[in-house]
């Protein structure tokens, strides 16, 4: 090991000391440094109060100080008995566990692929429900679309009648469902909505998951939507497919038998201002 230099440099002209002769047997080598440390801090635990008996308020305080012979405090360093306590604590917990885990090892890693499988599955249904969504959205704009060209030329002869239709879509509305005894929502569900209205009808197109509904209900009993629809029948549904080709429609049930959407706007169309006629008769009747 090599020391620092703290005496004055020597010069050319210096004088090394002259090595003293000894006699007899070579004397003992110089104590280890260590060693020495680890007597100072044996003799440290044995006069401590702590490590006497009686001390500390009355309590036997006796130190079993056969296992603190490897702690070794640094040099000029006087370690409290709760320190040193923490420090013998810390060793022995840092001290290198049995083997035998491999059970906690195949466990661990059972899990995670589980996880990475749920998760996967999550993933793919969170993907299919958003592309099914945007889906209905397209196609309800689709319908909402050639409805609102059929309300255009139609309201040139019906404007300020009973037959005039008026149009909106409503886009992304969450409804509740059911509620508990509190009034508080249990159950909610978010529909693609869309609708033509005249005085006594009110032609509304529902879209959610992989299918879009069309009612026909009495306007008086629309704004309810889901409450009011739910005792009706569809005046038809439309059943979506999506695959990496894109999208594909069908009418449930083959009702009605139409080839495009064109035909079942015309169909849809045709039964409001239909429904609206009979309805205008017999209010006229019961005046």
């Amino acid at each position: 090991m090599w020391h620092k230099n703290v005496g004055p440099p020597l010069g050319a002209d210096a004088q090394l000391p002259k090595r003293p002769r000894y006699a007899g047997k070579n004397p003992m080598p110089p104590q280890n440094p260590r060693d020495k440390r680890a007597e100072e801090a044996k003799k440290f635990l044995k006069t401590h109060p702590a490590s006497m008996p009686g001390q500390s308020q009355g309590l036997n305080r006796d130190i079993d100080k056969r296992g603190y012979e490897n702690v070794v405090p640094e040099a000029g360093a006087v370690l409290p008995h709760n320190a040193l306590s923490q420090q013998i604590l810390v060793y022995h917990e840092s001290e290198p566990a049995e083997s035998g885990n491999d059970w906690m090892y195949k466990l661990k890693e059972e899990s995670m692929q589980f996880l990475a499988d749920q998760k996967g599955v999550e993933l793919h249904k969170l993907q299919r429900d958003s592309v099914y969504k945007k889906g209905i959205e397209s196609l309800i704009d689709k319908i909402f679309s050639l409805l609102q060209r059929y309300t255009y030329e139609f309201n040139q002869i019906a404007a300020g009648t009973d037959l005039h239709v008026s149009g909106s879509i409503a886009g992304e509305v969450t409804e509740v469902m059911r509620y508990n005894k509190l009034r508080e929502a249990e159950e909610t569900q978010t529909f693609f909505r869309a609708r033509l209205t005249t005085r006594h009808f009110s032609l509304n197109l529902r879209g959610s998951g992989d299918s879009v509904d069309f009612f026909l209900v009495p306007a008086n009993k629309a704004m309810a939507l889901s409450k009011t629809e739910v005792d009706y029948r569809p005046l038809s549904s439309i059943q979506v497919r999506i695959t990496e080709s894109g999208m594909m429609w069908r009418m449930e049930n083959g009702v009605p038998a139409v080839e495009s959407l064109e035909e079942l706007c015309m169909w849809l169309f045709s039964n409001l201002i239909n429904e609206t006629k009979h309805a205008a008769t017999r209010f006229e009747r019961n005046e």
